[in-house]
């Protein structure tokens, strides 16, 4: 019998290091599904993952830390429970990719509509990277 894949978000698929993340934001690709900011780079680093993550909230724009935390949370779960699919396609393509989801608005979203942008958002990430793969 089959065993069925963990929902889990383990600390070895979080983005760690500063180098990391600068080049993350300074080569990486973004685009927005607001309220969501997605930047993602393939990356050249073979890790024991195929996706590593970052989840970031700024202050500038939800001033309180316990909203902050929330909203955070809600990201992280909606990444959780819809990663299954994206990974596999990653894995398929034999690729490694790095990953930064920032909040940009100034309300709190619900868990719904933040779950629906991240299912929007991961389809867009895989189709410009097979456009990339493509053109290469």
């Amino acid at each position: 019998m089959k065993e069925m894949p963990l929902f889990t978000f383990p600390k070895k698929e979080k983005l760690c290091g500063d180098i990391r993340i600068g080049k993350l934001f300074s080569e990486g690709k973004a685009f927005i599904v607001y309220p969501l900011r997605i930047v993602y780079k393939l990356s050249e680093e073979k890790s024991d993952t195929q996706v590593k993550v970052l989840i970031s909230v700024p202050k500038k724009k939800i001033r309180k830390a316990v909203d902050r935390n929330r909203i955070k949370r809600l990201i992280r779960e909606a990444y959780r429970l819809n990663k299954m699919e994206f990974i596999t396609a990653i894995n398929e393509k034999e690729l490694h990719l790095n990953l930064a989801i920032t909040y940009v608005s100034d309300k709190e979203a619900d868990f719904s509509l933040i779950q629906e942008k991240i299912r929007l958002a991961f389809p867009r990430i895989l189709s410009t990277i097979n456009d990339q793969k493509e053109r290469k």
